[in-house]
């Protein structure tokens, strides 16, 4: 007989496994071929179910725990779901909206107020360097004229990816956008296109706010798709601020370099496109942080641009950091800028051109003016001892081209002093240097200039300038006490020597409405003149007259007797093109015949070769001239020329005091004014050509106005002067206060 194997161990379900169940015989099987009992209730097979064997109650229960599960899983996915959705939605939401955006932002066509006004430019003669500028520093150039190593150099620095982007940083903006919003800096990251968007066109405010720059993306991207690459890249060019108060690329490279933009080399495009950073920041000369930092930033546009295949390695390292021009200040040097834009305004206003219409209006405004000889004119006045002046002395230069008129340089005085200059505005009366007027009115009127008169002094005139005892009443006149009483003289001795009594006599017969008239055909301005018509006292100079026309009418002597206006402008260019017309440009009126005119300068070229001009000179040129002091000494003057240039010079105490030099000895005219005359001209006139005045044949009627019976009182010169008023140092010339002054009461006085 079989033995039973042992029934197995039943686990109890409270965990207690260390205990077996009770054991239980199993049920006998069924003998073969027996059939299965019925199924039972379910009570009764929870009775009956064998050990070990789960029952219906257990599976129920599981089940029950897993409905409980699944109870808590599905809200789980329903709520993932519907986060998903939300996101989703808001996702469609913003790219509907940011869609929504970009199409109704519009794209910008209008530049903002003031972002490409032009300034008007001053030039000096060579019609590239300015000397001022009315309005904004900038010049606008054309596409072809921006060489590529200029366009790469900036985009090195500032959009490497300008041609191949999409007109955003992404980055550079998420950076913008994190600065902003925590206050830090606003540097940094925006494309070339970006920079356009912000600071060119129309429709963006300066606010930092987010709106704004969603803004300027909408507009980057718009612009970037449909505007032309290369035409963003020149308005960007050509309005982007550069430091120096220069904004586009061509003032800058002046103000720089002193060039145009198409003359840069690599080097000095790559400091340009270095500054585009930080243009109040750097600095281009020194060894400092602003320095130091420049060319740093220098060094990495280089680099740049070997990144990008524009330069080869060997190429960048061989650049070497560029050197720049002293930042332009205009006529910094002698300080005359103040009296260049005022008389350019004075002259473009004649010209019918308005001052608002200067300004900001893109002109090219052409001037003679010459920067070494404006030098030349500052230094021979400072030169001078002005610094030591009286504060109430004002003293100027101003050099005129006999051929046009043009003004050739100036010296308007130092601005610290006065911003009042001392040569386009009346400031003295012009004593003696107003007699060559009168010659010239005699000359024209059919007298010789060998013509005689007496020097005799003093000199009692009637009226009707007859000679009269005295005694009697009259215009008593007298020369300089250095010149004394002197015999007949020709009219080109009286010219040297400034005989004050031969002159007076020469424009009662030549006619005192004759000289005035003659002194206007010269261009004396008519105003200046309007007190003094029917004066016999303007032959001796009392007229206040600006020195620059003083200069103008004694270069029509030079030129051969043709009267010309003095000016600055030379030409005027609108933004358009176009030449202005201007009304000096015609020629002058001829108001002296040629013969006529070698008869003037024969006789003042004898003022510089025996009379009171000997200090004005010039080796191997030969000049003319006259010196001029009024009464007192309150004025001093020397006019003179060769045939290419004429100069007047002027020195006046403003209070109406006496000039004194440093050892307070009185200053006359061929003092001072004689040596800043000759040291301008010894100075520039190297660069003209030597020119010879036409010698006179002397034609005309030799008149003799001497009087036999007018005792002749020849008084001998100061001791120690070698000659009758010949040597120069002190006041031949000079225009006394006549005994009888027959001007209207305070006529002709110095203007304080």
């Amino acid at each position: 007989m079989r033995r039973q194997p042992n029934p197995p161990v039943q686990r109890v379900p409270s965990g207690r496994a260390d205990r077996p169940a009770p054991s239980t015989p199993p049920d006998p099987p069924n003998p073969p071929g027996a059939t299965t009992a019925p199924a039972q209730p379910d009570g009764a097979a929870q009775a009956t179910a064998p050990p070990g064997v789960p029952g219906k109650s257990g599976r129920r229960r599981r089940a029950k725990r897993r409905g409980r599960v699944a109870g808590r899983l599905v809200p789980r996915r329903r709520w993932a779901q519907v986060c998903l959705g939300v996101v989703a939605a808001l996702l469609v939401l913003v790219v509907g909206g940011v869609t929504g955006l970009y199409v109704t932002t519009p794209l910008p066509t209008e530049p903002q107020r003031g972002v490409t006004d032009e300034g008007s430019t001053v030039y000096f003669d060579d019609g590239r360097r300015p000397i001022l500028r009315f309005g904004a520093n900038r010049e606008t150039v054309r596409h072809d004229q921006i060489p590529d190593r200029v366009r790469w150099a900036v985009l090195s620095a500032e959009d490497r990816g300008f041609y191949t982007g999409h007109g955003v940083s992404m980055t550079g903006t998420f950076r913008a956008l994190w600065n902003n919003a925590s206050g830090g800096d606003t540097q940094g990251g925006s494309t070339i296109t970006q920079q356009l968007a912000r600071n060119y066109y129309k429709g963006l405010s300066r606010r930092r706010t987010m709106g704004r720059k969603v803004k300027e993306i909408l507009i980057s991207v718009k612009l970037a798709r449909q505007r032309n690459r290369d035409r963003i890249l020149d308005l960007y060019l050509n309005t982007i601020y550069f430091g120096r108060q220069t904004s586009g690329v061509q003032a800058a490279a002046r103000a720089y370099f002193g060039k145009d933009v198409w003359q840069l080399s690599v080097a000095e495009a790559a400091l340009l496109a270095a500054m585009i950073q930080r243009p109040a920041y750097f600095r281009t000369q020194g060894n400092d942080a602003p320095a130091r930092a420049l060319r740093y930033r220098w060094r990495y546009v280089l680099d740049g641009m070997v990144a990008m295949g524009r330069l080869s390695r060997s190429q960048a390292d061989a650049q070497r950091f560029p050197r720049t021009v002293r930042e332009w200040q205009g006529v910094g040097v002698s300080g005359q800028a103040t009296f260049v834009r005022q008389r350019v305004l004075e002259e473009l206003e004649a010209a019918g051109i308005p001052a608002q219409s200067v300004v900001n209006g893109r002109m090219r405004i052409h001037t003679a003016l010459n920067d070494g000889w404006m030098r030349a004119a500052g230094d021979a006045v400072r030169g001078a001892g002005e610094s030591r002046w009286a504060a109430s002395v004002r003293g100027g230069l101003v050099a005129v081209d006999p051929k046009d008129g043009a003004v050739r340089a100036f010296y308007g005085g130092d601005p610290a002093r006065s911003q009042y200059d001392s040569v386009f505005n009346p400031v003295a009366q012009v004593g003696s240097t107003f007699k060559p007027f009168v010659l010239a009115a005699a000359v024209r009127r059919g007298t010789a200039v060998r013509s005689r008169v007496y020097g005799t002094s003093p000199l009692n005139f009637a009226p009707d300038g007859e000679l009269t005892p005295m005694t009697a009443p009259g215009m008593k006149i007298k020369n300089d006490e250095h010149i004394g009483s002197l015999g007949p003289v020709d009219l080109g001795r009286a010219t040297a020597l400034s005989v004050n009594t031969g002159y007076m006599k020469l424009a009662f017969e030549t006619g005192i409405g004759n000289v005035v008239r003659m002194a206007e055909d010269l261009g004396v301005p008519e105003q200046a003149l309007r007190p003094y018509r029917a004066q016999a006292g303007v032959t001796l100079g009392i007229p206040t007259i600006p020195a620059v026309r003083q200069a103008a009418a004694y270069a029509a002597f030079a030129n051969g007797g043709i009267a010309i206006t003095p000016h600055l402008v030379t030409r005027v260019v609108d933004a358009s093109g176009h030449d202005v017309p201007l009304p000096w440009t015609r020629t002058g009126a001829r108001v002296l015949s040629r013969e006529q005119s070698a008869q003037v300068n024969w006789a003042m070229r004898r003022t510089v070769t025996e009379g009171t001009g000997r200090r004005a000179a010039l080796p191997g040129r030969v000049s003319a001239g006259k010196t001029g002091t009024t009464d007192h000494n309150r004025a001093a003057w020397y006019v003179g020329y060769v045939p290419n240039l004429s100069t007047a010079v002027m020195m006046a105490d403003t209070r109406g005091r006496t000039l004194r030099d440093a050892a307070r000895r009185p200053i006359s005219g061929e003092d001072a004014p004689t040596v800043i005359w000759h040291a301008f001209m010894a100075r520039v006139s190297g660069s003209l050509p030597v020119q010879a005045f036409d010698e006179p044949a002397f034609t005309g009627t030799v008149r003799d106005w001497t009087d036999s019976r007018v005792p002749v009182h020849l008084a001998p010169p100061p001791s120690g002067r070698p000659g009758a008023a010949g040597a120069p140092g002190r006041g031949p010339g000079r225009t006394p206060p006549p005994s009888v002054d027959p001007r209207p009461k305070g006529a002709g006085r110095a203007r304080r």
